[in-house]
Protein backbone atom coordinates (compact mmCIF):
# COMPACT_ATOMS: atom_id res chain seq x y z
CA UNK A 1 0.00 0.00 0.00
CA UNK A 2 1.25 3.32 -1.14
CA UNK A 3 1.07 5.47 2.01
CA UNK A 4 0.76 9.05 2.51
CA UNK A 5 3.63 12.00 2.85
CA UNK A 6 3.10 14.01 5.73
CA UNK A 7 5.35 16.53 4.20
CA UNK A 8 3.59 16.90 1.30
CA UNK A 9 1.99 19.93 -0.10
CA UNK A 10 -1.88 19.46 0.06
CA UNK A 11 -5.17 16.84 0.85
CA UNK A 12 -7.67 17.61 -2.15
CA UNK A 13 -10.78 16.34 0.22
CA UNK A 14 -14.17 15.34 -1.97
CA UNK A 15 -17.33 14.50 0.07
CA UNK A 16 -20.79 12.92 -0.12
CA UNK A 17 -21.46 14.95 2.82
CA UNK A 18 -19.97 18.49 3.48
CA UNK A 19 -16.80 18.25 5.74
CA UNK A 20 -14.47 21.28 6.46
CA UNK A 21 -11.59 22.33 8.55
CA UNK A 22 -9.30 19.65 6.31
CA UNK A 23 -5.22 21.23 6.20
CA UNK A 24 -3.33 21.48 3.09
CA UNK A 25 -1.18 18.23 3.82
CA UNK A 26 -1.52 15.03 1.69
CA UNK A 27 -1.12 14.65 -2.00
CA UNK A 28 -3.75 11.78 -3.03
CA UNK A 29 -7.54 12.69 -3.32
CA UNK A 30 -9.89 11.11 -0.75
CA UNK A 31 -13.34 10.56 -1.08
CA UNK A 32 -15.80 9.58 1.26
CA UNK A 33 -18.60 7.12 0.22
CA UNK A 34 -21.87 6.87 1.99
CA UNK A 35 -23.01 3.69 0.34
CA UNK A 36 -20.08 1.69 1.32
CA UNK A 37 -19.06 3.28 4.04
CA UNK A 38 -15.32 3.51 3.04
CA UNK A 39 -12.96 6.82 1.98
CA UNK A 40 -11.42 5.87 -1.03
CA UNK A 41 -8.24 7.10 -2.54
CA UNK A 42 -7.00 8.49 -5.99
CA UNK A 43 -4.01 9.67 -7.43
CA UNK A 44 -4.05 13.16 -7.75
CA UNK A 45 -2.65 13.55 -11.39
CA UNK A 46 -4.88 11.23 -12.71
CA UNK A 47 -7.60 10.10 -10.65
CA UNK A 48 -7.27 6.81 -10.83
CA UNK A 49 -8.72 3.97 -8.21
CA UNK A 50 -5.51 3.53 -5.64
CA UNK A 51 -6.86 1.93 -2.67
CA UNK A 52 -9.75 1.83 -0.35
CA UNK A 53 -7.35 3.42 2.02
CA UNK A 54 -10.41 3.58 5.25
CA UNK A 55 -12.12 0.10 4.69
CA UNK A 56 -15.76 -0.21 4.38
CA UNK A 57 -17.26 -0.15 7.74
CA UNK A 58 -13.71 0.23 9.74
CA UNK A 59 -14.40 0.81 13.09
CA UNK A 60 -18.10 1.07 12.46
CA UNK A 61 -18.25 4.19 10.18
CA UNK A 62 -21.33 4.81 8.59
CA UNK A 63 -21.83 7.43 6.03
CA UNK A 64 -18.55 9.16 6.68
CA UNK A 65 -18.81 13.21 7.32
CA UNK A 66 -16.40 15.68 7.53
CA UNK A 67 -12.56 14.57 7.51
CA UNK A 68 -9.77 16.40 9.11
CA UNK A 69 -6.27 15.71 10.12
CA UNK A 70 -5.47 15.94 13.57
CA UNK A 71 -2.35 17.82 14.25
CA UNK A 72 -0.77 14.00 15.59
CA UNK A 73 -0.93 13.43 11.73
CA UNK A 74 -3.67 11.18 12.21
CA UNK A 75 -7.45 11.64 10.19
CA UNK A 76 -10.29 11.93 11.99
CA UNK A 77 -14.20 11.08 10.54
CA UNK A 78 -17.21 12.42 11.62
CA UNK A 79 -19.47 9.04 11.24
CA UNK A 80 -23.14 10.24 10.45
CA UNK A 81 -25.11 7.43 11.76
CA UNK A 82 -23.59 6.16 14.61
CA UNK A 83 -23.02 9.91 16.60
CA UNK A 84 -19.28 9.36 17.02
CA UNK A 85 -15.81 10.65 15.81
CA UNK A 86 -13.44 7.87 14.49
CA UNK A 87 -9.62 8.31 14.19
CA UNK A 88 -7.54 6.52 11.46
CA UNK A 89 -3.77 6.14 10.90
CA UNK A 90 -2.60 9.21 8.91
CA UNK A 91 0.06 6.56 6.78
CA UNK A 92 -1.89 3.00 6.59
CA UNK A 93 -5.42 4.06 7.09
CA UNK A 94 -6.13 1.44 9.45
CA UNK A 95 -8.70 1.85 12.51
CA UNK A 96 -7.03 3.42 15.77
CA UNK A 97 -9.96 4.07 18.49
CA UNK A 98 -13.47 6.07 18.56
CA UNK A 99 -12.03 9.69 19.45
CA UNK A 100 -15.36 11.18 20.27
CA UNK A 101 -18.04 8.16 21.36
CA UNK A 102 -21.18 7.86 20.65
CA UNK A 103 -23.67 10.49 21.37
CA UNK A 104 -20.79 12.38 23.41
CA UNK A 105 -21.84 15.69 24.51
CA UNK A 106 -25.37 15.00 23.21
CA UNK A 107 -23.72 14.45 19.65
CA UNK A 108 -26.25 13.92 17.16
CA UNK A 109 -25.87 13.22 13.48
CA UNK A 110 -22.26 15.00 12.80
CA UNK A 111 -21.17 16.29 9.44
CA UNK A 112 -18.37 18.68 9.53
CA UNK A 113 -14.88 19.06 11.81
CA UNK A 114 -12.37 21.27 12.43
CA UNK A 115 -9.57 21.60 15.11
CA UNK A 116 -9.56 25.30 16.51
CA UNK A 117 -6.54 27.35 17.20
CA UNK A 118 -6.37 25.97 20.53
CA UNK A 119 -5.99 22.46 19.34
CA UNK A 120 -9.78 21.26 19.93
CA UNK A 121 -11.74 19.41 17.90
CA UNK A 122 -15.12 21.13 17.06
CA UNK A 123 -17.91 19.23 15.66
CA UNK A 124 -21.59 20.34 14.12
CA UNK A 125 -24.67 18.33 15.67
CA UNK A 126 -27.27 18.83 13.23
CA UNK A 127 -29.49 16.74 14.88
CA UNK A 128 -29.40 19.16 18.04
CA UNK A 129 -28.36 22.30 16.23
CA UNK A 130 -25.50 23.46 18.25
CA UNK A 131 -21.52 22.92 17.79
CA UNK A 132 -19.60 21.04 20.30
CA UNK A 133 -15.67 20.99 21.49
CA UNK A 134 -13.94 18.15 22.55
CA UNK A 135 -10.47 17.75 23.86
CA UNK A 136 -7.50 17.47 20.45
CA UNK A 137 -5.72 15.19 22.50
CA UNK A 138 -8.48 12.72 24.72
CA UNK A 139 -11.35 13.44 22.48
CA UNK A 140 -13.16 14.09 25.83
CA UNK A 141 -16.29 16.49 25.72
CA UNK A 142 -15.56 20.12 26.80
CA UNK A 143 -18.54 21.81 25.92
CA UNK A 144 -21.22 22.75 23.71
CA UNK A 145 -19.20 25.94 22.20
CA UNK A 146 -22.25 26.86 20.62
CA UNK A 147 -25.42 25.43 22.55
CA UNK A 148 -28.60 24.19 21.89
CA UNK A 149 -31.16 26.28 21.59
CA UNK A 150 -29.27 28.98 19.89
CA UNK A 151 -32.01 30.37 18.27
CA UNK A 152 -29.57 31.99 15.21
CA UNK A 153 -28.42 28.46 14.23
CA UNK A 154 -30.69 26.10 12.67
CA UNK A 155 -29.32 22.52 11.40
CA UNK A 156 -25.35 23.73 11.26
CA UNK A 157 -23.18 22.34 8.20
CA UNK A 158 -19.98 23.74 7.12
CA UNK A 159 -17.27 24.70 10.07
CA UNK A 160 -13.93 26.86 9.36
CA UNK A 161 -11.95 29.41 11.30
CA UNK A 162 -10.74 32.53 10.08
CA UNK A 163 -7.20 34.20 10.02
CA UNK A 164 -9.37 36.29 12.89
CA UNK A 165 -9.35 33.01 15.33
CA UNK A 166 -13.27 33.02 15.16
CA UNK A 167 -15.32 30.50 13.90
CA UNK A 168 -17.79 30.66 11.00
CA UNK A 169 -20.71 28.18 10.49
CA UNK A 170 -22.98 27.33 7.89
CA UNK A 171 -26.63 27.24 8.39
CA UNK A 172 -29.67 26.14 6.74
CA UNK A 173 -32.01 28.40 8.58
CA UNK A 174 -33.01 31.87 8.23
CA UNK A 175 -28.89 33.07 8.89
CA UNK A 176 -26.43 31.37 6.40
CA UNK A 177 -23.14 32.06 7.98
CA UNK A 178 -22.68 32.95 11.51
CA UNK A 179 -19.62 34.38 13.34
CA UNK A 180 -18.80 32.89 16.95
CA UNK A 181 -16.00 34.62 18.83
CA UNK A 182 -13.23 31.89 18.75
CA UNK A 183 -12.81 32.20 22.37
CA UNK A 184 -15.74 32.32 23.65
CA UNK A 185 -18.38 31.00 21.06
CA UNK A 186 -20.77 33.87 21.37
CA UNK A 187 -21.91 35.00 18.52
CA UNK A 188 -20.58 38.57 16.64
CA UNK A 189 -22.66 38.49 13.69
CA UNK A 190 -24.59 37.28 11.19
CA UNK A 191 -21.83 37.39 9.18
CA UNK A 192 -24.20 36.58 5.58
CA UNK A 193 -27.40 37.81 6.33
CA UNK A 194 -30.69 35.73 4.51
CA UNK A 195 -31.13 36.06 0.92
CA UNK A 196 -27.20 37.61 0.22
CA UNK A 197 -26.24 36.54 -3.03
CA UNK A 198 -29.17 34.33 -3.22
CA UNK A 199 -27.78 32.06 -0.48
CA UNK A 200 -29.73 28.89 -0.26
CA UNK A 201 -28.83 26.00 1.79
CA UNK A 202 -25.20 26.84 2.31
CA UNK A 203 -22.90 23.47 3.11
CA UNK A 204 -19.93 24.05 2.79
CA UNK A 205 -17.58 27.30 3.41
CA UNK A 206 -13.33 28.66 3.28
CA UNK A 207 -11.53 31.51 3.15
CA UNK A 208 -9.54 31.26 -0.18
CA UNK A 209 -5.88 32.85 -0.77
CA UNK A 210 -7.87 36.48 -1.43
CA UNK A 211 -9.16 36.71 2.01
CA UNK A 212 -12.71 36.52 0.88
CA UNK A 213 -14.98 33.69 2.12
CA UNK A 214 -16.23 31.54 -0.32
CA UNK A 215 -19.61 29.43 0.16
CA UNK A 216 -21.45 26.78 -1.38
CA UNK A 217 -24.95 27.24 -2.07
CA UNK A 218 -26.45 23.87 -1.96
CA UNK A 219 -29.88 24.94 -3.14
CA UNK A 220 -29.13 26.18 -5.76
CA UNK A 221 -25.80 24.83 -7.06
CA UNK A 222 -23.55 27.81 -7.10
CA UNK A 223 -20.36 29.03 -4.85
CA UNK A 224 -20.50 32.57 -3.97
CA UNK A 225 -18.06 35.02 -3.06
CA UNK A 226 -18.73 37.29 -0.01
CA UNK A 227 -16.10 39.63 2.30
CA UNK A 228 -14.03 38.24 4.08
CA UNK A 229 -13.91 41.70 6.36
CA UNK A 230 -17.78 42.16 6.23
CA UNK A 231 -19.67 39.55 4.92
CA UNK A 232 -21.32 42.20 2.24
CA UNK A 233 -21.67 39.61 -1.52
CA UNK A 234 -19.26 40.07 -3.86
CA UNK A 235 -20.09 37.91 -6.67
CA UNK A 236 -21.05 34.67 -7.98
CA UNK A 237 -17.84 33.17 -8.37
CA UNK A 238 -18.85 29.95 -9.47
CA UNK A 239 -22.40 30.05 -12.02
CA UNK A 240 -25.42 27.53 -11.34
CA UNK A 241 -24.44 24.63 -13.23
CA UNK A 242 -21.02 25.58 -14.56
CA UNK A 243 -19.21 21.99 -15.64
CA UNK A 244 -22.70 20.37 -14.42
CA UNK A 245 -22.26 21.36 -10.73
CA UNK A 246 -25.09 19.87 -8.48
CA UNK A 247 -25.59 20.01 -5.00
CA UNK A 248 -22.45 21.16 -4.01
CA UNK A 249 -21.31 19.98 -0.57
CA UNK A 250 -17.36 20.49 -0.04
CA UNK A 251 -14.25 22.55 -1.35
CA UNK A 252 -10.81 23.35 -0.87
CA UNK A 253 -8.28 25.92 -2.30
CA UNK A 254 -5.09 24.32 -3.73
CA UNK A 255 -2.31 24.03 -6.04
CA UNK A 256 -2.13 21.44 -8.29
CA UNK A 257 1.28 20.01 -8.52
CA UNK A 258 3.26 21.96 -6.06
CA UNK A 259 5.15 20.17 -4.05
CA UNK A 260 7.25 22.16 -1.38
Amino acid sequence: MRCFSLKSYLLILALIWPGLGVPAAFADLLVGSNRTNALLRFDENTGELIDEFVAGGSGGLTRPGGIALGPDGNLYVASNMTDNVLRYSGATGEFIDEFVAAGSGDLHKPSAIVFGPDQNLYVNSQGTNSVLRYDGTTGDFIDAFVPEGSEELTQPAGLTFGSDGNLYVASHGPNPVLQYDGATGQLLSVFVPSASGEIRNPTSLRFGPDGNLYVNSRGNSRVLRFDGATGDFIDTFVPQGTGGLSAPNSMLFFTPGNTP
